[in-house]
């Protein structure tokens, strides 16, 4: 069995998204690797255009036994922030505006396709579980691309 990895959405508007996720080792998989979170131009409603990106405004978390870095993908996936094993911590970042993607550099929209990854360390265990909530908001690029 694989490890379980569980999204609900709370909340799926024109401007914000929060999602929820669970996740419980299952003692023989490996870790999971930029496995994909989320992708907005896909999963979201109504889906995001490519002049769109996702900007990660406040995190809920408690994780047991392994942590969780959070990346945005692409060509060189860009990790932004690591869950620590802990119990009911949250990060706010509402006050500078919140974590918008930097996976792409140059701003040509080429490298970066907006997806959410996870990387985990430590969820090999069949103890290893977690929950997490995600406030994000939709805004449009800085440089926006066409679609």
């Amino acid at each position: 069995m694989p490890h379980l990895v569980q999204k609900t959405f709370f909340m799926d508007g024109d401007g914000h998204v929060v999602l929820h996720c669970f996740i419980q080792g299952d003692g023989v998989s490996n870790e999971l690797v930029n496995y994909v979170l989320l992708d907005p131009h896909t999963e979201l409603t109504p889906l995001m255009s490519q002049q769109q990106d996702l900007l990660v405004k406040r995190v809920w978390y408690e994780l047991g036994g392994f942590n969780t870095t959070l990346l945005f993908n692409s060509t060189t996936p860009w990790a932004f922030w690591t869950l620590t094993s802990q119990s009911g911590t949250s990060n706010d970042w509402n006050f500078f505006g919140g974590i918008r993607d930097h996976s792409d550099p140059d701003g040509s929209g080429l490298d970066s396709d907006g997806k959410l990854l996870i990387t985990t360390n430590g969820l090999t265990q069949s103890t290893s579980s977690g929950a997490f909530v995600l406030f994000l908001e939709k805004r449009n690029r800085p440089n926006p691309q066409a679609n």
